[in-house]
């Protein structure tokens, strides 16, 4: 299954970067191909081309910074950019990362309803980490602890289940 992660973040170093790697390694490890596209890149601001990846996409994860108890401008700037149907029967998963272990639920919530207001069906659980949720070397996060890895692995096993229902025939 094609998924196509939006990174809320432009810093490919960042503890975001690394949430979205997470997520990114738990769906390529169940057979799903990805693909991250931060949203300060060109990709991202090139919109008939993101336009016409997401149409691709079997799934999206949305995934930002936490900043003042909301989600990304960056993120906020390319989700403003697509049409109000960009998710329309795609199954979406969100996630934040935050500097406190519950400060990302609030992001997360944010990110729900706005993929649910256009259009998407998202799935139940989301990740919302923290520094301590990580391995860091000189500050510099390099992988997730097993229970941030573990809550990665239920999102993408969750995302891949509604995206086969999604491809199933009706009546199956």
């Amino acid at each position: 299954m094609g998924t196509l992660i939006l990174m809320g973040s432009e810093r490919v170093d960042s503890y975001t970067a690394a949430l979205s790697r997470a997520i990114a390694d738990a769906l390529e490890s169940a057979g799903a191909d990805t693909e991250t596209v931060p949203a300060g890149d060109p990709a991202a601001a090139d919109q008939a081309g993101l336009r016409e990846r997401i149409a691709r996409a079997e799934a999206v994860v949305l995934v930002s910074p936490v900043y003042h108890g909301g989600y990304s401008a960056l993120l906020k700037a390319v989700l403003d950019r697509l049409p109000g149907d960009a998710f329309v029967d795609k199954p979406v998963a969100v996630a934040a990362h935050g500097s406190g272990p519950r400060t990302g639920n609030v992001v997360c919530d944010q990110l729900r309803t706005v993929a649910r207001a256009m259009g998407a069906w998202v799935v139940p659980t989301q990740v919302a980490g923290c520094p301590d949720d990580f391995h860091a070397v000189g500050g510099a996060p390099t992988g997730p602890d097993a229970e941030l890895a573990d809550r990665c692995v239920l999102v993408a096993g969750e995302l891949l289940r509604l995206g086969a229902a999604f491809r199933a025939p009706a009546g199956v």
